[in-house]
C-alpha cells in the first residue's frame, strides 16, 4: 500500500479536503482486503474531516486508527486533538492530551486553541504556563492563539505582556503575530498603538492592511485614514480584495458618510460587473451602510436583489429599520419572514425585534416575540435574549413580567442582574433595586460600572441619601471601579434633590473630571426648587460655560432665563428669550383629517 500512501500524500489538504476523503474511500474499495498502512494517511484524513467540520467522520477514522494500532502516532494524536478541541467534545481532546507520553508544540497549540474557543481562557493560560515550562518553546501559532484569546476575553494588560514576550523571543517578526497584535490594539480602541506597530512591521501582507482599515472602521471618526490606507494598497503596496472594500463600507457606515459610501458601492459594482452580482455578505454590509446613513430606500433596493433564504440580509434590514426609528416596519419584516418560511429567525433577528418593541412601547408585540422565542429551544435558552426581554419589559414599565423572566433563567450573569436593577430603578422601585443588588452580591456576581449606575440612580430617585453614599464608597473601595460622569451625576442629583446643595457643590469641586452641562443643570434645578438664588445664579454661569463649545439646548436656556427672572436680572432674561425665539423651528400649520374628508 506504499503507492497508495504516496498518492494520498500528494493531495493538497488545505485547498481540497473533500478529495482526500473521496480518494481514501476509493482506495478502500479497490483494495478492501489490504488497508492503508501509513499513520500519515490517517492523520491527513482526520485533518480533512476537521477542515470540513465532519466530526463523526473523524471519530470513525479514529476507530480505524485504534484498530490498526496507529492511535499512538504523534501526528495522528495531534490531528485528533485539533479535531475534538475545535468541536463541542473538548473533553475527548483533554483525555487524549493528558494521556500522551510525548507532546510537541503542535499538540499544545491544538489543546490551547480548543480551550480558548470554548471560553476556557484561564484554563488555557494555565496550560500555556505548564506546557512551556517543561522545555518546550512556543511558536508564532501559540502567540497568535493567545493574543486572539485576549481580545475575546477582554484582557488588555495580558495582551500587552504577550506583546513584550513576542519582542523578547523575536516572534514579533512573524507577520501572523504582527497581524494578531494589530487586531488586538484596534479592537481595544488603541489605534495610535496599532499605527505605530504597523509602521514598524518589517513584513506586511494584505491581512495587515485590511486589519488596519477594519480598526479605523470600528473606531469611528477615522474615515480619512481608512481611505488613505486604501489608496496606498491600491497603488501597489498590497493590492486589495473584497474584505478591503467591506471594511471601507463599514467605516462609511460608522462614520455616517453617504458620499464615500456611494463611492465604495460604485467601486464594488464596477469590480463585480453588475449591481445584481453583489454577494450576500457584501450586500448585507451595504444594507447596513445605507440604513445607518438614513437612506432606507437604497437599503431596500439592495435587499430585494439578494437571495431570499439567508437570514443575514433580513437581520440587516430589521436592525436598520430599528436604528432609523421605523419599529413597525421592522416588525412587519418579521411577519414577512414567517409567512415565507424560507428563512428561520436567529438570535440577531430576535434582538432587533425586542429592541423595536422596547423603543415603540408595543407591549403586545413584545409578548408575541417572547412567546416565539420560548417556542424555539435554542432561542429560549439564549442568555442574551433573556436579558434583552428583561430590559424590554422594564422599559415598558411591566416589572412583574421582567421579574418573571429573570426568575425562570437557569443561568444569570452580571448583565442579567444589572438589567433587573436598572429596571427597578427607572420604574421608581428603589428598595427592590437595592434588594436585587444585595442578592446579586450574595450569589458571588461582581457588579460592574453599569450596575452601580442603576444602584445610585435607585438611591437618587428614592431619596436614600445615606445608602447612596455608602454604595458610592463601596464602588470605589471594594470593587476598584473608577467613577464616570454618570456616577457623579447620580450623586449630585441625589444630594441636590435632598436639599443638600452646598454638599453637592463641594462634591462637584472634588470630581476627577469637569462637570458637564447635565450635572450643572441638576444643581441649577435643585437651587430653584429649594430657593437658593445665590448658588443658583453662580451655577447658571457654570452651566453656560459648560455649554459654550456647543449650541446650548433650549431647555437649558429656559432654565437660565427663569433663574435670571427670579433674581430680577431682566437684561439677561431678555437676551436668553431672544435666543430661544430665534432657535425655534417654524412649525407647519396642522391639518384636521376630519375637515379634509
Amino acid at each position: 500500500m506504499t503507492a497508495w500512501s504516496n498518492v494520498l500524500r500528494q493531495v493538497d489538504l488545505q485547498s481540497d479536503p473533500n478529495r482526500v476523503i473521496s480518494m481514501f474511500r476509493a482506495i478502500q474499495k479497490v483494495a478492501y482486503d489490504s488497508p492503508v498502512l501509513d499513520p500519515y494517511a490517517y492523520a491527513s484524513l482526520i485533518k480533512a474531516c476537521n477542515k470540513l467540520k465532519y466530526v463523526n467522520g473523524g471519530k470513525s477514522v479514529h476507530g480505524r486508527a485504534v484498530k490498526l494500532g496507529y492511535d499512538g502516532s504523534l501526528s495522528v494524536r495531534n490531528s485528533l486533538i485539533h479535531l475534538y478541541a475545535g468541536s463541542e467534545i473538548l473533553n475527548y481532546a483533554r483525555v487524549l492530551f493528558d494521556g500522551m507520553p510525548e507532546r510537541n508544540v503542535v499538540t499544545v497549540n491544538g489543546m490551547l486553541s480548543g480551550l480558548l474557543k470554548n471560553n476556557r481562557f484561564f484554563e488555557g493560560l494555565r496550560l500555556f504556563h505548564e506546557a512551556f515550562g517543561e522545555g518546550l518553546k512556543p511558536n508564532h501559532v501559540t502567540l497568535v492563539v493567545l493574543i486572539s484569546g485576549c481580545v475575546e476575553a477582554g484582557r488588555y494588560r495580558l495582551g500587552m505582556l504577550l506583546h513584550s514576550f513576542c519582542c523578547k523571543s523575536c516572534l514579533d517578526s512573524a507577520v501572523e503575530v504582527g497581524n494578531a497584535l494589530l487586531d488586538f490594539y484596534a479592537k481595544f480602541g488603541f489605534m495610535n498603538d496599532a499605527v505605530r506597530l504597523f509602521s514598524n512591521m518589517l513584513n506586511k501582507d494584505l491581512v495587515s492592511w485590511n486589519t488596519m482599515i477594519a480598526g479605523y472602521a470600528k473606531n469611528g471618526g477615522n474615515l480619512g485614514q481608512a481611505f488613505a490606507l486604501f489608496r496606498e494598497m491600491r497603488n501597489g503596496y498590497a493590492g486589495y480584495d473584497r474584505v478591503s472594500l467591506v471594511n471601507l463600507a463599514l467605516a462609511c457606515a460608522n462614520g455616517r458618510d453617504l458620499v464615500r459610501g456611494k463611492m465604495v458601492h460604485g467601486h464594488v459594482v464596477v469590480a463585480t460587473g453588475a449591481d445584481t452580482s453583489l454577494s450576500l455578505s457584501v450586500g448585507t454590509v451595504f444594507i447596513n451602510m445605507y440604513s445607518k446613513c438614513g437612506f432606507m430606500e437604497y437599503a431596500r433596493r439592495i435587499f430585494r436583489k439578494l437571495p431570499d433564504e439567508n437570514v443575514a440580509s433580513w437581520n440587516s434590514m430589521i436592525h436598520g429599520c430599528v436604528e432609523r426609528g421605523q419599529n413597525s416596519e421592522a416588525l412587519a419584516l418579521f411577519d414577512s419572514m414567517k409567512s415565507r418560511r424560507m428563512v428561520r429567525a436567529d438570535e440577531v433577528t430576535m434582538l432587533g425585534l425586542i429592541s423595536a418593541c422596547r423603543n415603540s412601547g408595543q407591549l403586545s408585540r413584545g409578548i408575541e416575540i417572547h412567546l416565539y422565542i420560548d417556542a424555539i429551544d435554542h432561542l429560549g435558552k439564549s442568555l442574551v435574549l433573556q436579558n434583552a426581554l428583561i430590559d424590554m419589559y422594564a422599559k415598558c414599565g411591566i416589572m412583574d413580567r421582567a421579574r418573571l423572566v429573570f426568575d425562570k433563567m437557569p443561568q444569570k450573569d452580571v448583565i442579567s442582574w444589572t438589567t433587573l436593577i436598572v429596571g427597578h430603578a427607572i420604574n421608581g422601585e428603589g428598595e427592590e433595586a437595592l434588594l436585587a443588588f444585595s442578592h446579586m452580591r450574595a450569589e458571588g456576581i461582581n457588579p460592574n460600572c453599569v450596575t452601580f449606575i442603576g444602584v445610585l440612580s435607585a438611591c437618587d430617585h428614592s431619596g436614600l441619601v445615606d445608602v447612596g453614599k455608602k454604595m458610592y464608597t463601596m464602588m470605589i473601595e471594594c470593587y476598584d471601579i473608577e467613577p464616570k460622569i454618570e456616577h457623579y451625576g447620580c450623586i449630585v442629583d441625589m444630594l441636590a434633590r435632598a436639599g443638600m446643595l452646598e454638599e453637592a457643590k463641594r462634591f462637584m469641586e472634588k470630581m476627577s473630571m469637569e462637570p458637564n452641562g447635565v450635572v450643572w443643570r441638576m444643581l441649577v434645578n435643585a437651587c430653584r426648587v429649594h430657593g437658593d438664588s445665590r448658588l443658583g445664579l453662580s451655577s447658571v454661569d457654570k452651566l453656560m460655560e459648560a455649554n459654550k463649545s456647543s449650541v446650548m439646548a433650549t431647555e437649558d436656556r429656559v432654565l437660565c432665563a427663569n433663574v435670571f427672572a427670579e433674581t430680577e436680572r431682566w437684561n439677561e432674561v431678555l437676551h436668553e428669550r431672544t435666543i430661544i425665539v430665534s432657535q425655534k423651528d417654524p412649525k407647519e400649520a396642522g391639518i384636521s383629517s376630519i375637515l379634509t374628508q
